[in-house]
């Protein structure tokens, strides 16, 4: 409640009701004088500011040291105390994404040309530019242009306009013909080729830089997928619907961000007086990921442990395919999109 001087007058400013009291009872406004000094306003956003710092640190607590307690409480109703998850996500990935992504690519090495070897194909283009690590090696990005098999041979740099490769092809027999991908990627090849002036360091940055700009976005899509994985497997409990499992879901997700949030923070210190402990933060970082999933689990459906191990199991594998199924359609994406 604010401090404002209420109104002799009792129609609501906001829907017109007649108040009976100091908030109205139809839409739930306060029935203030709506003149503000600049003192008040300042009172109002410390209020509001700790009053959300109480509640964050209360929710971010119970989501880190109980799993699966915070989906419970709110789906018995138990709200008003913890931040909605929608909002806690919004703020948690938010933080997150302008935390993990904001290191910038190594500088080109000294010696190398503007022109980097023109006679390397677009693959290896690319491929040398996702060797540049970011985030002290946390992501590897060659591994995922392996995993692609970009298939873009020397042929790429023989021709200098789409012109000239759509021309060849037109003189080949079908048999002999690119299919419709590698034509693409062929193509594409040729675009960046000419636009960077086959500097594959360039391309590389700007496919990292484009990726990074759309890893929010595949997050937020493999969010709801994750939710039906679990409805999938939880399926024959009735007292969960779908809502239930994606406000799971946001829960798990907005844990995991944390944890890696305070792992980079851990791993930034530990690179900066020593490296001896990265060893045993990517080993420790994937096992506690593993755990509190399986405690989530365990303790929002109170199965057995053989069938929450099981099926915690089954999640993670199926989150893997996803994950990599999402990652080559936004490298991809990416790929087509600087």
């Amino acid at each position: 409640m604010s401090h404002l001087k209420e109104r002799s007058s009792k129609d609501c400013l906001n829907c017109g009701t007649e108040v009976a009291g100091r908030f109205c009872q139809q839409c739930g406004q306060e029935n203030v004088e709506v003149k503000e000094s600049f003192f008040q306003l300042l009172r109002h956003f410390v209020e509001d500011l700790t009053h959300f710092d109480g509640k964050l640190w209360k929710t971010v607590k119970l989501l880190l040291f109980k799993p699966g307690s915070l989906t419970k409480l709110y789906v018995e109703g138990k709200r008003a105390s913890y931040i909605h998850p929608i909002r806690m996500y919004i703020f948690v990935s938010a933080v997150f994404f302008l935390f993990m992504f904001t290191g910038e690519a190594p500088i080109k090495p000294e010696g190398a040309g503007s022109q980097a070897n023109t006679s390397k194909d677009f693959a290896s283009g690319i491929q040398e530019g996702l060797e540049l690590d970011l985030d002290n090696d946390t992501v590897n990005y060659k591994t995922i242009a392996e995993g692609l098999e970009l298939d873009l041979d020397n042929d790429t740099v023989n021709y200098k306009t789409i012109a000239a490769y759509n021309a060849a092809q037109q003189k080949l027999p079908s048999s002999k013909k690119d299919n419709w991908l590698d034509a693409e990627l062929k193509k594409k090849g040729i675009e960046l080729n000419e636009k960077y002036g086959g500097d594959n360091l360039k391309i590389g940055k700007a496919l990292i830089e484009k990726f990074e700009n759309y890893f929010s976005r595949m997050l937020y899509i493999s969010l709801p997928i994750f939710a039906f994985f679990i409805w999938v497997l939880y399926r024959r409990n009735k007292n969960h619907f779908f809502v239930d499992h994606i406000i799971f879901s946001i829960h798990i997700y907005c844990a995991f961000y944390i944890i890696l949030f305070i792992t980079q923070i851990v791993s930034t210190v530990n690179d900066f007086f020593s490296d001896q402990l990265s060893g045993i933060i990517a080993f420790i970082v994937p096992l506690s990921l593993v755990f509190y999933l399986y405690k989530s689990l365990k303790n929002h459906f109170n199965q057995s442990r053989k069938k929450t191990l099981l099926k915690c199991l089954i999640l993670i594998l199926l989150t893997m395919f996803l994950m990599a199924t999402l990652m080559v359609i936004f490298f991809m994406f990416s790929l087509f999109n600087i």
